[in-house]
């Protein structure tokens, strides 16, 4: 089973590298870490500025460029370990360091909808409209 799983990782981060490669534009693009941006939408964000938060962030770039390496590298030594047994240290210590990179991910995100849904009520009036009744 983990070898199953091993392999259909490596196609489908396969599939996802050549598709966005080959994809000019669209969602599936890959995104193009900058250090610069990210900086920015950084000092933006800190200092509270609500269109920075309800942005893409450039951080998502930095995350997946992370999380393509770290589990591509998890996966390909994996493979190369089938063959090349004394790899299989590697493979390990690559499978350890890539939980702690896929819950980054997922912090990143879920950090990322909060400040999202931050703008959102920010970016509302706070004048109250009461109802009467008749």
């Amino acid at each position: 089973m983990h070898q199953f799983a091993g392999y259909t990782a490596l196609g489908a981060l396969a599939v996802r590298l050549l598709a966005g490669v080959l994809m000019p534009v669209g969602p599936l693009r890959l995104p193009r870490p900058s250090t610069t941006a990210a900086l920015d939408w950084l000092r933006r964000a800190a200092v509270g500025e609500a269109r920075a938060w309800g942005q893409r962030s450039p951080l998502l770039a930095w995350m997946a460029l992370a999380l393509l390496a770290v589990v591509g590298a998890a996966a390909l030594s994996g493979a190369v370990a089938d063959f090349v047994v004394p790899l299989e240290k590697l493979h390990e210590a690559l499978g350890e360091f890539s939980l702690p990179v896929v819950l980054a991910h997922v912090a990143l995100v879920v950090a990322l909808l909060g400040l999202k849904k931050a703008a959102g009520w920010r970016a509302r009036p706070n004048t109250r409209h009461e109802v009467i009744a008749p």
